[in-house]
């Protein structure tokens, strides 16, 4: 693929080239792809209107000696476990966030609803798995939280574990649920991401791994017919370029661009994920 010159114009501002139209056009639904929208990690946790949420703030700040004065205080002496805020994340979102176990052990026992869902649709799990908190997700699962979730952009536990890199909380999901493991590493969200595709675009060799193993479709497509081995070519991730080429991915797959993965890694300029690419394409030919 040739290269186009940069030019300047009158002003001196350097203009764009043709190939740089291109590449921004064919990148453009990539960037799209995969890209996590993590749980908010700060809160002014006020409600609708403007009132302290107590529950929420001593969730927060995992402190148990606190909640449980709220509960003696509380109506029947029980704790406001139901207490929301202007996002409606109840108390338990906040402790899996924060990564506060025994809170959230507390906010369990008060009988806190583990699968409540906030105005996105996230679980206190999914929440927890954003941030790798392996106590709280063992405390969620065993209170029977559903660990293939959907919230609104049909994103799992999984996606957020994965993408973040967190292996420990990836492998914690798929043994709790081993009857339903194809299903769990394979889910799709919305746009037709994989974990893989979230994990390949971030570059987590540990997690990729992991889910190859436990039967992560290699050559799956999301809705811009982008493969993980697609990805990762495009966000220069050498040592997952190697991995998913070993585990049998198509390098003459394209997506809706007409790209194929040797086109991202010869785009990228990086020898390290060009040189295997190219080595591997040329041995089908031979």
């Amino acid at each position: 693929m040739g290269q186009v010159e940069s030019t300047s114009d009158q002003h001196g501002a350097t203009a764009e080239t043709v190939g740089d139209k291109v590449l921004n056009a064919v990148t453009a639904p990539l960037a799209a792809c995969c890209s996590t929208r993590a749980p908010a990690r700060a809160s002014v946790l006020l409600n609708s209107k403007k009132g302290e949420l107590p529950v929420c703030n001593a969730a927060y700040k995992g402190d148990l000696h606190e909640l449980q004065s709220l509960a003696h205080q509380g109506p029947g002496r029980k704790l406001h476990v139901g207490e929301k805020d202007a996002d409606e994340n109840t108390p338990l979102h906040w402790a899996a966030v924060r990564g506060h176990p025994k809170a959230t052990d507390y906010l369990i026992q008060c009988d806190a609803d583990v699968n409540y869902k906030n105005k996105d649709k996230d679980t206190p799990i999914h929440w927890a798995c954003s941030g790798g908190n392996v106590e709280v997700i063992k405390l969620l699962l065993a209170a029977q939280a559903d660990g293939l979730a959907r919230n609104s952009d049909y994103t799992t536990p999984l996606h957020f574990a994965a993408a973040d890199g967190h292996a420990q909380a990836v492998s914690l999901l798929l043994q709790a649920m081993r009857h339903r493991k194809h299903e769990a590493v394979n889910a799709a969200n919305m746009d037709k991401d994989s974990p893989l595709h979230w994990v390949a675009s971030e570059g987590h060799i540990a997690v990729v791994k992991i889910l190859l193993e436990e039967g992560a479709e290699v050559n799956s497509v999301n809705k811009d017919l982008n493969t993980p081995l697609l990805v990762a070519c495009a966000e220069g991730h050498v040592e997952v370029v190697k991995l998913l080429l070993a585990s049998g991915a198509n390098v003459q797959m394209y997506n809706k661009d007409h790209w194929s993965a040797v086109h991202w890694a010869c785009a990228s300029g990086r020898q390290e994920v060009k040189q295997p690419m190219l080595k591997w394409l040329s041995a089908l030919h031979m």
